[in-house]
């Protein structure tokens, strides 16, 4: 029996490619200051009446695109909105790669489109808005998961790294039922810094620790020891 069947919002997790030029791809979560995700078919349908159908109408859908509307605050040096707040004047460099990972651990990852990106405005004393859509283009890939418990305990090793180097962290979630999507947090990124895939390099000798939490249940997470040697 599944025990994630009303899962909060809060436990999808949504990513973007902020390096779509690059060489790979440099995902950076979608979180600081949204505080609302909204998704819909953009569906194409046609209605039709026959007369055999004795009145009554006969729909079809032809065709749609996954449009994910996100809005909430502007929060400078955020990775995900500093990127998606420079493309409001870059017409046609508005393509990157987006990826939603469910709780129950399935993932829609595919080329989209940014469109009607909004930076800020509002009142005057209230926290600046902040929004936008991503468009996906064509039909993304999509992983179905099979995730049914929530997390109950995430394990990751200490890191060791030289300066300009990297290593990639591999966290483990138990139980094997549970989504094994996981978000990090870095204490000093003076130090080291850390991506949403896990990657860390190394800045500057020292240590420093990195939070690695469950996205399916926040409150489940483990902090490690982190240390840069010299290069």
């Amino acid at each position: 029996m599944s025990d994630i069947g009303f899962a909060k919002n809060y436990t999808n997790l949504y990513e973007i490619n902020i390096t779509p030029d690059g060489p790979e791809k440099t995902w950076a979560r979608v979180a600081a200051g949204i505080n609302s995700a909204d998704w819909n078919g953009n569906e194409k349908t046609a209605q039709d009446d026959y007369y055999d159908g004795d009145g009554l109408g006969n729909t079809e859908v032809g065709g749609g695109q996954i449009i994910g509307t996100f809005s909430g605050h502007r929060k400078y040096g955020d990775p995900a909105q500093d990127f998606i707040a420079s493309k409001m004047l870059d017409y046609q460099g508005r393509h990157t790669d987006f990826r939603w990972t469910s709780p129950d651990g399935s993932v829609l990852e595919g080329d989209v489109t940014l469109v009607n990106i909004d930076p800020q405005g509002g009142d005057p004393t209230s926290k600046s808005d902040f929004g936008f859509e991503v468009h996906y283009n064509g039909l993304p890939t999509y992983v179905p998961g099979d995730a049914t418990t929530f997390p109950e305990t995430v394990t990751a090793a200490a890191v060791t790294v030289a300066v300009g180097a990297y290593v990639d962290m591999e966290p483990k979630v138990a139980p094997e039922t549970a989504s094994n999507a996981v978000v990090y947090g870095i204490e000093d990124d003076g130090i080291a810094t850390v991506d949403s895939a896990g990657r860390v390099k190394g800045v500057a000798e020292g240590t420093t620790k990195i939070n690695v939490k469950s996205a399916a249940k926040p409150t489940v997470q483990a902090t490690v020891e982190v240390t840069v040697t010299a290069a």
